[in-house]
């Protein structure tokens, strides 16, 4: 089994400047196909309602792509002009040790932390996104022609294996927590990305909206995407050698992260729909692996298509697929997380009625 799945994983990163487009217009399309039912049910012809629904999100996809665009090329130009003053620092940095008795200069001569290698990682990053973002034609072409099947295929999906398959449920369930996810880490990522943006402004760090912006693409990717989208405004925050921006920005990112993925994300995920921390780590290097940038944006729907599709399928395979649950229950998490507002002055719960 750990052979075909390596085989099936090689397979599909070396085909994933397409598999990568398709399966990024199957998440688009089924977080997006409410949109046609909502307009069919209001009596909009199912022709209008399709076209539609087809303008909003090809709308929607080329507002991302525009400012994504305008995120990169202005990191790019950014970068170059950075260079000097992370010379410079670094040089500082260096001193200050040497005065306290540690020599680093050595890990520089190395060049593990030469900021022109920096500067040569992030431009290489930068260019690995944008060439994931060439493909935006084709996932719209993808969107399109998956959208005119949305209204037939539930219906089609019963005569072909009939009401009572287990994979046509397993399917329905795959779909609607996929659904779930999305909506709810688009709200949530909107609301941190408005909040970041307060945030930086406040503090006067260059450019923060393309950092609000940054941070909600990175709202997608758990775990490491809060880390990436720190690092830019806290590097400038450092350049501009102002420790009370360098805390602002940090104690703010972490405490508007913490209260959305810990207070705010749990109170509306289904039971189930979330995963383990160290699987959600893990997800994003594999698929980011298999299909590039976007196997990293779509590395939880991805792994919830495995567990709930594939592993859960077989008895030989459930555990796997158990392994892969969080095992909490939102409405637990949810009383935990506001348990100390029920607590009377003597420590104790207080009595519900």
């Amino acid at each position: 089994m750990l052979a075909v799945l390596v085989g099936l994983a090689l397979g599909i990163r070396a085909t994933r400047s397409v598999a990568a487009p398709i399966l990024l217009g199957l998440v688009v399309v089924i977080g997006a196909s409410p949109l046609v039912g909502i307009l069919t049910k209001r009596r909009v012809p199912s022709v209008l309602a399709y076209i539609i629904s087809l303008l909003v999100i090809v709308i929607v996809i080329l507002a991302l792509l525009f400012l994504m665009s305008f995120m990169i090329f202005q990191t790019r130009d950014l970068l170059p002009q950075l260079q000097d003053q992370l010379t410079a620092l670094q040089q500082d940095f260096v001193d200050t040790l040497a005065g306290w008795g540690f020599d680093v200069s050595g890990v520089i001569e190395e060049q593990i932390l030469k900021p022109e290698n920096v500067v040569g990682w992030a431009s290489s990053a930068l260019s690995a996104l944008y060439g994931a973002l060439k493909s935006v034609s084709l996932i719209i072409f993808i969107v399109a022609y998956l959208l005119v099947e949305v209204s037939g295929f539930r219906r089609r999906f019963y005569e072909a294996l009939g009401e009572d398959r287990p994979a046509l449920r397993r399917w329905l369930q795959w779909t609607g927590e996929t659904r779930s996810y999305l909506w709810i880490t688009t709200v949530l990522a909107v609301v941190v990305a408005i909040l970041n943006f307060a945030l930086l402004w406040a503090l006067g760090v260059p450019y923060p909206f393309t950092w609000a912006f940054l941070s909600f693409i990175m709202s997608y990717i758990p775990n490491v995407g809060f880390l990436i989208a720190l690092v830019p405004p806290l590097t400038l925050a450092i350049l501009q050698r102002s420790w009370g921006m360098v805390i602002g920005v940090l104690v703010g990112y972490i405490v508007i992260n913490f209260v959305s993925d810990n207070v705010f994300k749990p109170r509306f995920l289904k039971s189930g729909m979330d995963l383990p921390a160290a699987v959600s780590f893990l997800s994003v290097l594999i698929w980011g692996f298999v299909l590039g940038p976007i196997g990293a944006l779509l590395s939880i729907p991805m792994t919830m298509m495995v567990r709930t599709i594939f592993l859960e399928a077989s008895p030989e395979t459930e555990p796997l697929a158990l392994l892969l649950r969080s095992g909490d229950d939102p409405a637990r998490t949810r009383r935990r997380a506001w348990s100390w507002l029920g607590r009377d002055k003597s420590g104790g719960p207080t009595p519900r009625t």
